[in-house]
């Protein structure tokens, strides 16, 4: 029987099967058969493609694979670890193509020692006058040359003081060095690296500061330095053969150094390279015009009491005057930010205890510093030009007092009165500055140009150190090696002075 299609037969227990009725069979088998055709073909077609592929990539190279993505991980391992085989290094077509590389066993020489560092920037024609970068700090010897011509005379100073008058041995450096006061670091610089063999915290930060800027020097040098050993003082006043901040004209056994503002002053100023960049826009945002017409000073009477106190008395009562003291343990002392001194035509520059470290960052304005013959004397304050017929003038000296008078009364740091004329003629200076913008403008500019587009950039900095030490290498009567038992600079940041564990860096 036919229903919808289906014929019931009884199948072998009985029961009823539905097959297609023979009005639907021959299509059913028709659509059945080409379905399984299809599917044979794929089938075939799939496993050809596969046998294809597989014996005929084995005849293939691994670049082969690489391309069709194929290259399993075992493969690639095996791939690149031939390709770093030094034999294959030079062979053609691999790793490199058909450049290669030198070869040091067949003719080839592999520099050593002093022939690993550069001599000179192998640069033509340098002069003072050729472009350079103000923060460059890795400049070789020629350039630091033509670039700051004249910086290095107190380097020249202190090496004939030691040809012709004191020899520099090593019984003098144990002189110098152990003292128990002065010293707060005694260092090697060896093959280009900075080391400790004693270290005495100073006052503030300044010890580790100027090690710093020492260590910038050195790491950042891509001529050979020479081994020198010596010893460093953060005193306000030098000390005898020692390396320090500053000294008096009839100091001679003191090497100078560049003050450890050059790298930071944390105390009071922040880093040297934020604070140009911070008296850059401030001299950008107000110009020339935009200055306060006054002679400003802001400090502490504590120090420098009686040269302060003088400037500050005969300032006294003038339109011009904008000095004034602050007491830095007042809670309102209200101190004003030292790119902000740039905001002032004209600055009073009495010194401190010996000199006053505020005047490189004054130096970074384009303004007048008004001032005396200096008293102390610093790595680059030779440099000074206070000629008024020059047109290179850069800075203003009081002139000395005329004749009698009575001068100012003043104290020194104990307490003792006694009169001052140093700053007697100071009105006259002011009169003559404020009559005459021009010639105002033209020291400003003298300063800006000279001294902070030049001669007290960090490159500056780093070309002194340099040469410093070359400087004292040719004075030096001892030969300088390590002994094992000095700390790194780079451990002694992190750790200090090394200790009786020898593990213990």
């Amino acid at each position: 029987m036919a229903i919808f299609g289906y014929s019931l037969v009884r199948a072998h227990d009985g029961s009823s099967v539905g097959l297609p009725s023979p009005s639907t069979a021959t299509d059913g088998a028709k659509r059945l058969f080409v379905g399984r055709a299809r599917t044979r073909w794929a089938i075939i077609g799939m496993i050809s493609f596969c046998f294809i592929l597989l014996f005929g990539a084995w005849g293939n190279s691994d670049d082969d694979f690489e391309a069709t993505g194929l290259l399993s991980a075992a493969q690639k391992v095996g791939q690149y670890t031939g390709r770093l085989n030094p034999t294959k290094w030079h062979n053609k077509g691999v790793l490199y193509g058909d450049i290669g590389l030198p070869s040091f066993s067949n003719g080839g020489r592999r520099p050593q020692g002093d022939d690993l560092w550069v001599k000179g920037s192998g640069r033509k024609h340098l002069s003072y006058h050729t472009p350079f970068n103000p923060d460059d700090l890795t400049m070789t010897e020629d350039e630091c040359d033509a670039f700051f011509p004249g910086l290095y005379k107190e380097i020249d100073r202190s090496v004939e003081f030691f040809t012709t008058k004191q020899e520099y041995n090593k019984e003098y450096l144990e002189y110098s060095c152990d003292d128990g006061i002065w010293t707060h670091a005694r260092v090697v610089i060896y093959n280009n690296r900075l080391y400790l063999k004693y270290y005495q915290q100073s006052d503030f930060t300044r010890s580790q500061a100027a090690l710093a800027l020492l260590h910038m020097a050195v790491v950042t040098s891509r001529e050979k330095l020479p081994n020198v050993e010596f010893c460093i003082g953060m005193m306000d006043w030098g000390s005898r053969g020692k390396f320090g901040l500053d000294r008096a004209p009839d100091l001679e056994d003191v090497w100078m150094m560049p003050d450890y503002g050059w790298f930071s002053w944390p105390e009071h100023v922040g880093s040297y390279q934020e604070l140009r960049a911070n008296t850059a826009r401030v001299e950008k945002e107000i110009g020339w015009e935009g200055k306060v017409n006054k002679l400003f000073w802001r400090g502490s009477m504590k120090v420098g009491t009686a040269d302060r106190e003088s400037m500050f008395k005969i300032a006294d009562g003038h339109d011009w005057n904008d000095v004034k003291a602050i007491d830095w343990g007042a809670p309102d002392r209200q101190p004003v930010p030292m790119e902000d001194h740039c905001r002032w035509k004209f600055h009073g520059f009495p010194e401190g205890n010996t000199y006053s470290g505020r005047l490189r960052y004054l130096q970074n304005c384009r303004v007048v510093i008004v001032t005396h013959e200096p008293r102390w004397l610093q790595h680059w304050t030779h440099l000074y030009n206070a000629d008024w017929d020059s047109p290179d003038q850069n800075i203003v000296f009081i002139p000395p007092p005329e004749g009698e008078g009575e001068g100012v009364l003043v104290h020194d740091g104990d307490g003792r009165e006694f009169r001052d004329r140093t700053w007697e003629r100071l009105p006259e200076v002011m009169d003559r500055l404020l009559a005459n913008d021009t010639l105002a403008r033209k020291i400003a500019d003298n300063q800006w140009n000279f001294f902070r587009e030049r001669y007290i950039t960090p490159a500056s900095a780093m070309c002194y150190w340099r040469k410093a030490l070359w400087g004292f290498s040719k004075v030096q009567r001892y030969t300088v090696d390590l002994s094992g038992s000095e700390t790194s600079y780079e451990s002694f940041v992190l750790k200090g002075m090394k200790g009786a564990d020898p593990f213990n860096h």
